[in-house]
């Protein structure tokens, strides 16, 4: 008879490493176990956008306060063309996008890596 049960730990602290260990008990006392580790992922950083201009914009990225050494990457198409990524790393990132064509519908997609 296979059973399957799922637990749920909550309250974890984000970009930590948890090790658990899962132990199987019976009627006639301990059984085997299995110890596995996993880590947490980041909080996702806070990222506002605002126009300059009708020609540029200005992007700001801020980190949660828990994370260290996170790389920044944005790309910046519209339906015409790509924009080459903008890439930067840091706890923090204001970067201000020059060049933009008027009246043309932009799509930014900001995205952080940890090491």
């Amino acid at each position: 008879n296979n059973h399957n049960n799922v637990s749920l730990m909550n309250n974890l602290t984000a970009n930590t490493e948890y090790t658990v260990t899962v132990v199987a008990f019976n009627e006639l006392g301990e059984g085997g176990k299995v110890t596995g580790t996993g880590r947490t992922r980041t909080e996702a950083p806070s990222i506002s956008l605002s126009a300059i201009s009708s020609t540029q914009l200005n992007i700001t990225i801020t980190a949660p306060a828990e994370s260290s050494n996170l790389t920044y990457q944005c790309n910046i198409s519209t339906t015409e063309n790509d924009m080459p990524p903008i890439i930067k790393t840091g706890t923090e990132l204001e970067y201000t996008v020059d060049g933009l064509k008027p009246n043309v519908n932009y799509t930014v997609k900001c995205y952080s890596t940890s090491s």
